[in-house]
C-alpha cells in the first residue's frame, strides 16, 4: 500500500498558534531541534512534516508515539524503529508539506514550478535529459524541468543517498504517460507516480508499486485536534 497525504500552509495563518498546536503531537527531540532554527518557515515545514508521518502511522497502522520512534540513517532519510514493514518519506516546498507512507521502502519530492534552470540541467542532468529540454518551447521545457527534479529526487530519497549520489547518473523517462527509471541501460524495477497535489507544483512518488493507494488532503485541524 502507498497513501500519500499532503497539508497546504493556510495564508495568513496566525504562526504561533500553529507552532503551539504542532508541537503538542511531535516528539520533544522535533521541538528542541527547531528551537535551533533561525528560520521560522523552515521550523514550521519541519513540524508539520513529522506531524503529518505521525498522523499517517496513527491512521493506517493505529501506532501511537510510544509504539515507535523517528530516527535518520547515514544520510539523513528518516526512518520508524520499533515497528517493522512500515515506511515513510516527507518533502515541501512553498504552500505544501507532503508525506507518503507505504508497507515498503518509499521516496517522495515536491518543487515549486518556476523558470527552468538549463544552466543547473546542464551541469546536473544527464546528456540525454538536457537534449530532451533543449528541444522544447519555454513553457513545456518549464514543465519538464521540475519534473526531471522532482522524479530524481524522489528516486535519491527512495534510497536514502540524498545528493550524495548524482543526479546525472540515471535517466528519468516520460512516455506513454508513464515514468522509467534507467541506469547504465537498464530499467530499474521500480515505479513513479506523479501526485497531482497542484498545478504549480511537481510532486512524485517513487517506491515499489505499480498504483497508489490513495492521495489526500489534510488539514491543520485534523492533526493537531484544534
Amino acid at each position: 500500500m502507498i497513501e500519500v497525504l499532503f497539508i497546504q500552509i493556510p495564508a495568513g495563518a496566525n504562526r504561533d498558534k500553529m507552532f503551539v498546536g504542532l508541537r503538542s503531537v511531535v516528539s520533544k527531540e522535533c521541538c528542541a531541534e527547531v528551537l535551533g532554527y533561525g528560520n521560522k518557515e523552515v521550523a514550521l515545514r519541519r513540524l508539520l512534516g513529522e506531524a503529518l508521518v505521525r498522523f499517517a502511522l496513527k491512521k493506517y497502522w493505529n501506532l501511537t508515539s510510544e509504539d515507535y520512534r523517528i530516527d535518520r540513517g547515514e544520510k539523513g532519510k528518516p526512518f520508524i524503529v520499533g515497528v517493522e514493514n512500515v515506511f515513510f518519506n516527507i518533502s515541501h516546498s512553498g504552500d505544501y508539506v507532503v508525506c507518503a507512507v507505504s508497507d515498503r521502502e518509499i521516496g517522495i519530492d515536491i518543487e515549486k514550478r518556476a523558470k527552468a534552470r538549463m544552466e543547473v540541467a546542464g551541469r546536473f542532468f544527464h546528456g540525454e535529459e538536457v537534449a530532451q529540454l533543449k528541444m522544447l518551447e519555454e513553457d513545456k521545457q518549464d514543465q519538464l524541468f521540475f519534473n526531471y527534479w522532482s522524479v530524481k529526487e524522489s528516486f535519491l530519497k527512495y534510497i536514502g543517498t540524498g545528493l550524495a549520489r548524482p543526479l546525472n547518473s540515471f535517466i528519468v523517462s516520460f512516455s506513454g504517460g508513464g515514468v522509467s527509471l534507467f541506469e547504465r541501460g537498464n530499467k530499474l524495477p521500480l515505479y513513479v507516480h506523479a501526485c497531482p497535489v497542484d498545478d504549480g507544483y511537481a510532486c512524485h512518488v517513487c517506491c515499489e508499486y505499480e498504483e497508489l493507494t490513495g492521495i489526500h488532503e489534510i488539514f491543520l485541524e485534523e492533526i493537531t485536534g484544534c
